[in-house]
């Protein structure tokens, strides 16, 4: 924002200074004319020295036109080289973050990929655990309705050995008879 003021700013004096040129312009013209009456009417002399004097009051005027264009010609140079500078500043400055954006981004990546890994690994482990205790269960299972089998039945010991109660009754333990040993 600021360099385009001061460009404004340039245009502004540059456009002064072209007005001042034309009007310096037709006062030198009308210099001239006058000079050129004056020196037809005088001899041959003053008609030199009028051209002469004509020639060194334009020059100054070129070199006065030329030093006050060249004040502000080289202060818009510079203030475009020290934008340009800051252009390539921020450039580099935005190349650097970019850089570092992707290498950021390539981290996430790998650590996203690892927690998948780890996550597959976890749902692995946990179906096996999953399976192996669902094994365990049915056999516990099995087992719990065995012993409620053998909490229903009426069992007792008999001399040391398991008796239980049937429909047909043993005389010598009453309505119990010895359960038979599994083989060994």
């Amino acid at each position: 924002m600021d360099d385009q003021r001061k460009v404004t700013q340039i245009a502004s004096l540059l456009e002064r200074m072209l007005r001042l040129n034309e009007e310096l312009a037709q006062s030198n013209r009308h210099a001239a004319e006058s000079l050129e009456r004056t020196a037809s009417a005088a001899p041959r002399t003053l008609q030199n020295a009028a051209q002469q004097t004509l020639g060194h009051l334009t020059n100054d005027i070129a070199k006065a036109v030329h030093n006050g264009l060249n004040q502000p010609l080289g202060d818009f140079n510079r203030h475009v080289a020290e934008s340009v500078n800051r252009v390539n500043g921020i450039t580099d400055s935005m190349t650097h973050s970019r850089d570092a954006f992707a290498a950021v981004v390539s981290k996430l990546r790998w650590l996203v990929i690892s927690v998948i890994v780890a996550m597959a690994l976890v749902v692995a482990a946990g179906s096996g655990l999953l399976w192996h205790y669902h094994n365990v269960i049915a056999d516990n299972q099995r087992e719990a309705e065995f012993v409620q089998g053998i909490n229903r039945a009426d069992v007792r010991m008999c001399d040391g050995r398991l008796c239980a109660r049937v429909e047909q009754a043993d005389k010598r333990y009453g309505d119990y008879v010895l359960v038979k040993p599994r083989p060994e």
